[in-house]
């Protein structure tokens, strides 16, 4: 199957009660190290904001079952966020959730996770882009999904600084995409089947690059002052008196590195 065909399955919805009352939401996607195997250590990956300040966090996964075809849908509580690794940079905004013993009881019931799984083999080579590319984003915007399929949502941009060079020097770039709450997390990439533009003209083939994690947002306030602020995730409408800029900053995906030496890899 093509990555088109599979991506839907990269992503979960992330449903946290937040302490205080309230509910959040944000985006998580799978994420696998090479060096791990197919049946290694698959994580959730999330930003650190998503889960910050919860109690409760609910995640539904599209499952699959042999001896109950009916079965569709599993639901999954984490009662201690504590149970996500942080990134050691306290400025990087990135987290994970080890979940392969959770898949692996999954598994011993019969009961096998639908997904697709990013790796650092699809990480930037920087050989393969252009200053300028187009780029999708799949999530939750506003904790929109398709309830009924458990489905996730997937927009199309276009990078908005280099892929080539850090945005104002830390680890990050900038898409020129339409970025709202319950997106945090959301991985970004590069997917094209059938042919792609080059530094040297048009390659034909598919190309998929895994670029980073949206975590971030510049925001217009009445003053006419622009402010980075993370997405916001609280689901509840609120009025407010900035406006988000249909532009997003995203965490470079090699910054998972980070999370190996946590993790003993």
């Amino acid at each position: 199957m093509s990555v088109s065909q599979l991506i839907s399955k990269s992503t979960v919805r992330i449903e946290c009660d937040v302490v205080g009352g309230g509910v959040s939401v944000g985006t998580g996607f799978w994420f696998g190290f090479s060096t791990t195997g197919d049946t290694g250590l698959p994580l959730l990956v999330t930003n650190k904001h998503v889960i910050a300040n919860s109690t409760t966090i609910r995640i539904r996964f599209n499952v699959s079952s042999a001896a109950n075809p009916q079965l569709k849908f599993y639901d999954a509580t984490v009662n201690n966020p504590s149970d996500f690794i942080q990134h050691p940079d306290p400025n990087i905004d990135l987290c994970a959730l080890p979940i392969g013993h959770f898949l692996n009881e999954l598994s011993s019931q019969g009961i096998e996770v639908d997904k697709f799984i990013f790796t650092d083999r699809s990480f930037l080579n920087q050989h393969h882009v252009t200053p300028v590319e187009e780029v999708f984003m799949t999530g939750y915007p506003n904790g929109l999904w398709d309830t009924v399929n458990n489905r996730p949502i997937t927009r199309k941009g276009i990078t908005a600084s280099s892929l080539l060079e850090d945005w104002q020097g830390r680890p990050e770039f900038m898409i020129d995409m339409a970025c709202f709450g319950g997106s945090s997390g959301s991985p970004v990439y590069i997917m094209n089947e059938g042919g792609f533009a080059t530094s040297d003209g048009w390659a034909i083939g598919n190309r998929f690059l895994f670029l980073g994690v949206l975590y971030a947002g510049p925001t217009l306030d009445v003053n006419g002052s622009i402010n980075i602020v993370d997405v916001p995730t609280v689901a509840t409408p609120v009025v407010s008196t900035t406006l988000m800029m249909n532009l997003g900053m995203v965490i470079k995906a090699e910054q998972l590195n980070g999370l190996r030496p946590l993790l003993g890899i």
